[in-house]
């Protein structure tokens, strides 16, 4: 009987710690709307257009020259000897394998760029998200997409947002 008496003291000692604890705080965070609200994503894609906009304008320059050489090319075909056409075919040839060379080299240009900003950015948005989780004493923070239903009570995305706005505008 004695320790049947003391092992309910204890399991009333346990569960009232249990209780004491409470439930874990939990939160969420949408990642869609990070980076779509975000300062620091229009940043990065301004600097990505200031940084590849001429480039890209090139491209769409020769691609503009490619296109009207072919026209050309059909208009004249049956009047133009047979020289000027292999030389006005082997030109538009020319042309086109440097701008799908100068896009290609462009295009890789760009995605390694912006996977580099990408990491800069999700690296800021993780120190916003453990700042907010230490400071409001969350035990769990989720990123919507990985949850079937959560109560909007739950979602912090306003407040990481407003720390990066905020963090932005230190800058």
């Amino acid at each position: 009987m004695k320790t049947f008496v003391s092992s309910l003291i204890i399991l009333l000692f346990a569960s009232a710690n249990v209780a004491a604890a409470g439930a874990p705080k939990v939160g969420y965070v949408s990642v869609e709307k990070i980076l779509t609200e975000a300062p620091q994503v229009q940043a990065v894609n301004d600097s990505m257009v200031e940084r590849f906009g001429a480039r890209k304008t090139e491209l769409q320059e020769m691609e503009k020259e490619v296109n009207e050489l072919q026209e050309n090319y059909k208009r004249n075909e049956l009047v133009m000897t047979e020289d000027k056409l292999n030389e006005l075919k082997n030109d538009i040839i020319a042309k086109i394998q440097d701008f799908k060379q100068k896009e290609a080299l462009l295009q890789q240009e760009v995605a390694t760029v912006r996977n580099q900003e990408l990491a800069v950015l999700q690296q800021s948005v993780r120190s916003v998200i453990e700042e907010i989780a230490k400071a409001d004493k969350f035990d769990l923070i989720l990123t919507s997409e990985g949850v079937a239903y959560a109560n909007e009570d739950l979602d912090i995305s306003n407040k990481v947002l407003d720390r990066m706005k905020k963090a932005f505008k230190k800058k």
